[in-house]
């Protein structure tokens, strides 16, 4: 479609060509160089960046410590032990192996007692963390134009040889730009908690008929004394946070790829020359050398109580040219300011096959489609 256009405005220039009884001659005249030069708008093509990031597969280190568990010194609820209470101990004794019942044992405080039961107490201490994280597979994606202002030059022949009105000729030229693309984002994030608790320990041990000596008491190994069980009847546990602490974590990246792009045709004119006004239609060949630089740098910052801490850093970058062929239509209008200089303008569309650029995970695909329009100023050359 883009190079249709062209062909279509040349279809139409017979019209201006006059009658067509009076058909231009086949041949005649001196050959005819040109060099041509001015400013130009470049469509360079569209530039998709299919972004990726290092921080999904790292592993993250803690800022919050780790688990943790202290258990107080009163043993467990299936054996026998010597268990110490923040208000008394229940150990055992010479016979607390066959029969499970000591007189080794001691309390602080009448408030212990409580009922049938003797009461005791005691603390310990739990530290559990937990890690959530949002790690997508791929960062985004954008889709942009690449454009820009690109000098232009092109060196025209004309030939003395005709094809209707159309004289035959050979056009060159050449067009830089200079374009670039970039892409920032933050798409990682990650908390790490860690919570601090105070554990409550109650132990009740049944008195069994059992009345305590008076508080405070402490019963020895020797004994004798009243005796209870060594294992307590029941054992509550009861977990009260004390503390939480938390640490986030955010990854930054800032993918660009900066492009040096020259744009070489070559291909058979057909102009026509109506006065001061001459037309020109040209199509071929069209060869689009592209210098290209592309890089990548993430950081990944973990925010904690004492302030932020650099986890982790990538660079990446890569380079090269590539060289994509393709084909071209242009159309060039001059009008003759006099025998040696002319002013005017051109347009041309460009087609070529698309190519591809990374950086570490980043990948950047280039469909380089082009359409370009200048004003030129053309040198007769002698």
């Amino acid at each position: 479609m883009r190079i249709q256009i062209p062909l279509l405005l040349l279809g139409c220039v017979p019209v201006l060509a006059g009658d067509s009884k009076n058909p231009a001659p086949t041949s005649g005249g001196d050959w005819e160089f040109s060099l041509s030069a001015g400013p130009a708008v470049r469509t360079l093509g569209q530039v998709k960046i299919n972004s990726g990031y290092r921080s999904g597969g790292f592993t993250l280190p803690s800022l919050v410590g780790s688990d943790s568990l202290t258990v107080p010194p009163i043993g467990d609820t299936t054996g026998y032990a010597d268990r110490e209470y923040n208000d008394g101990y229940v150990r055992q004794d010479a016979g607390t192996g066959t029969d499970g019942t000591t007189w080794h044992w001691g309390y602080d405080s009448a408030s212990q007692v409580q009922g049938e039961q003797l009461v005791f107490q005691a603390t310990g201490f739990q530290s559990i963390r937990g890690d959530l994280s949002n790690a997508p597979n791929s960062g985004p994606a954008s889709k942009d134009t690449l454009d820009g202002i690109a000098p232009h030059i092109q060196f025209d022949v004309r030939s003395p040889h005709y094809i209707g009105p159309f004289r035959v000729g050979f056009s060159a030229g050449m067009d830089f730009i200079k374009t670039d693309q970039s892409l920032a984002f933050s798409n990682f994030s990650a908390t790490q908690t860690r919570e601090d608790y105070r554990l409550d320990y109650v132990d009740r041990y049944d008195l069994q008929g059992v009345i305590p000596p008076q508080a405070p008491y402490a019963g020895s190994y020797a004994g004798p004394g009243p005796l209870i069980d060594n294992i307590p009847a029941i054992r509550n546990i009861t977990p009260v946070l004390i503390f939480t602490d938390t640490a986030t974590f955010a990854n930054q990246v800032h993918s660009s790829i900066n492009i040096d792009a020259f744009s070489f045709t070559m291909g058979p004119t057909f102009s026509l020359r109506k006065g001061p006004l001459e037309f020109a239609f040209s199509g071929g060949v069209i060869v689009n050398v592209y210098d290209w630089s592309a890089r990548q740098s993430e950081t990944l910052d973990g925010t904690s109580s004492t302030g932020v801490t650099r986890i982790a850093q990538w660079q990446e970058h890569d380079s090269g040219v590539k060289v994509r062929p393709g084909f071209y239509a242009q159309t060039d209008v001059t009008y003759a300011l006099n025998e040696q200089l002319g002013f005017g303008g051109f347009l041309r569309l460009d087609a070529a096959s698309e190519f591809r650029a990374q950086a570490g995970p980043t990948i950047y695909k280039i469909d380089p489609y082009g359409v370009t329009a200048g004003l030129q100023l053309r040198w007769m050359l002698d």
